[in-house]
């Protein structure tokens, strides 16, 4: 009987990771773009209010987001917050060692430009793509789908059900067939009238693919920041019934208490919470008798007092944080 393989996901929350540019000759020297400019570097962007980190601090801070991942070990990693696959693939060499082989990204529907992406790790030989897809010209119930570049704000779309995406990436493991779907969904935010209909739509259209990979006889695994806590029994809670309580899904921290769940740091009210989830198909099993669940704390601002534990030594209170998200880990044994 051949030996059974084990399989580490992660999704990971990056936040705001971005490229950092280098103009290459004197503006419109020549007309030669790849000689103008190029993605060199990776930079942060301080949440909410945009502004560039400065560039010994961002050092700082991603060294500390690649000890977070590093710490996950991840076999299959999905982030969130990255501006394109430019930006894995610096981040991947700079501050990885080129940890992971495969980099997948596409661009997607977010005015600030931030993408999901999946990474699959360097030596992973029985690890083989076998599609990808993209969601973002799936077009809310009875709305078309519009496009348009406003001064002063950037490209909006407008009527397409996902935010960002739902990336489905089609992986054989070993002889397992997988579709893991990387995902970002709508924020919480002031205008809860319009964001809490949009995640909705985007997690009934999630559940419909659940059941379409299911139905083709491949295992799903929901991978991502879906943005509401399992706790939030409102309507913004509804949202996630609709994936979390999917019959043909399990969700492997199902019998932990939010404050040992806890994913998510605010810091607008200081509070904690899940929001990073990894749902998988009942199909698989988790590693036994090893731990088959974990979240990476150790990158966790100083401000977050909920987190007692240790933290790596260069974390303060203000932008070297790993991210306000901490990695979550799940091992499928397969």
């Amino acid at each position: 009987m051949p030996a059974k393989k084990t399989l580490r996901l992660t999704t990971f929350n990056v936040e705001n990771l971005f490229n950092r540019y280098a103009f290459l000759d004197q503006p419109w020297q020549n007309r030669d773009f790849e000689k103008f400019v190029a993605a060199v570097d990776v930079v942060s962007l301080a949440s909410r209010q945009g502004d560039l980190v400065p560039y010994a601090i961002t050092d700082i801070q991603r060294n500390n987001t690649a000890m977070a991942i590093l710490d996950a070990a991840p076999d299959v990693l999905v982030v969130q917050e990255i501006e394109n696959i430019y930006t894995l693939r610096n981040f991947n060499n700079i501050y990885l060692d080129d940890y992971f082989e495969q980099t997948l990204s596409l661009d997607g529907n977010d005015l600030r430009g931030i993408d999901v992406g999946i990474l699959i790790k360097r030596g992973r030989k029985d690890i083989t793509v076998e599609g990808i897809r993209t969601h973002i010209d799936d077009a809310e119930p009875n709305k078309h789908i519009t496009r348009r570049s406003v001064a002063g704000m950037g490209y909006l779309v407008n009527g397409a059900i996902f935010s960002r995406d739902c990336l489905e990436l089609d992986l054989d493991v070993a002889g397992t067939k997988l579709t893991i779907m990387a995902n970002h969904f709508k924020a919480q935010d002031r205008t809860p009238a319009k964001s809490n209909p949009k995640r909705q739509h985007q997690a009934e259209r999630v559940a419909q693919l659940v059941n379409e990979a299911e139905a083709a006889g491949r295992a799903a695994i929901v991978m991502g920041d879906l943005n509401v806590p399992p706790s939030n029994t409102s309507i913004v809670g509804k949202t996630i019934a609709a994936i979390r309580g999917h019959p043909k899904l399990q969700d492997p921290f199902g019998s932990f208490t939010n404050q040992q769940a806890w994913t998510h740091y605010y810091g607008g009210d200081r509070s904690v919470s899940r929001i990073d989830y990894i749902l998988v198909s009942k199909k698989l099993s988790f590693t036994k008798p090893d731990p088959a669940v974990d979240i990476v704390r150790k990158g966790q601002t100083t401000q977050n007092k909920h987190y007692t534990g240790p933290r790596y030594g260069t974390v303060g209170p203000l932008h070297t944080e790993a991210s306000d998200h901490c990695p979550v880990i799940v091992t499928l044994e397969l």
